[in-house]
């Protein structure tokens, strides 16, 4: 991985090259970039089974392990989303990558927005929202907080298998179990600060750059309901593309990989 220091703070990434294959008829991607965000109490491997069929489309892809995730740090008591839009624009300039589009689980798709401040790209939100947390979900935040300080491994060993669907629980026990190692490894100051973070992030009904936004959405997502999803998409002034997956939770990575590179791809290629 290469690393750059951003306010004191060390920030790792890997740059993955096109790959070359004969079966892909058009390398849509060529001398374009894609930048892959990951979500809270994740690190930028969520992505290892994802990323191969954009660099066979040509594209240079950038996979950052965002402040407080994996072995990027952070010193403080809010890791605010525009904190870490701005260690991902550091990112960015340093390797000179102007992306397309950013793809952002979950609270990456919350830097995602944040980025468009920066730079002129269409953000991808996997199962993230646009809006801002109410005050129950503030409270819940404040709550969670709390917990981590006190018991960082009940709130993991609990939040972590409440993201999938019920019904995919069970064909991705390895996976959570794997979630739940890596996320035990972060420090609870850190967990707590990303927290307060997503607590006190902005609402995006209009982006900065006025590209249009695109959402892929499961239906049976626990963290971001599918009503209120539908109602806060009337509120929007922008333009946007919104893809539902059927019998998916939160975590369609790993739930639905398939349906989640074909909807990037059908955004990609519209």
């Amino acid at each position: 991985m290469h690393s750059l220091s951003f306010q004191e703070n060390p920030v790792f990434y890997r740059t993955l090259n096109s790959i070359e294959d004969d079966e892909v008829e058009e390398q849509i991607g060529k001398d374009k970039s894609l930048v892959f965000l990951h979500g809270f109490l994740e690190d930028s491997s969520i992505w290892d089974q994802i990323v191969p069929t954009f660099q066979k489309l040509g594209y240079k892809c950038v996979l950052i392990d965002l402040p407080c995730h994996g072995l990027s740090r952070f010193n403080g008591d809010n890791c605010s989303m525009s904190y870490m839009a701005e260690a991902v624009h550091a990112v960015l300039k340093q390797e000179d990558v102007y992306p397309e589009k950013i793809i952002g689980h979950s609270m990456g798709g919350y830097v995602a927005l944040e980025m468009t401040k920066h730079l002129n790209f269409e953000p991808i939100l996997l199962h993230s929202n646009f809006w801002e947390d109410n005050h129950q979900k503030k409270i819940d935040r404040n709550r969670v907080i709390e917990i981590v300080k006190k018991n960082k491994s009940l709130f993991i060993n609990e939040a972590i298998p409440g993201l999938f669907a019920p019904q995919n629980k069970e064909a991705n026990t390895k996976v959570v179990k794997e979630l739940i190692s890596k996320a035990n490894e972060l420090p609870a100051s850190e967990i707590c600060a990303s927290t307060a973070g997503m607590r006190d992030r902005s609402a995006f009904y209009c982006l900065h750059n006025h590209n249009r936004f695109s959402i892929i959405h499961g239906e049976l997502d626990p963290i971001i309901a599918s009503d209120q999803m539908y109602i806060e998409l009337e509120k929007t002034e922008s333009t946007y593309l919104f893809t539902s997956m059927q019998e998916v939770g939160h975590m369609g990575i790993w739930e639905d990989p398939k349906t989640v590179i074909s909807s990037i791809k059908s955004i990609l290629f519209s």
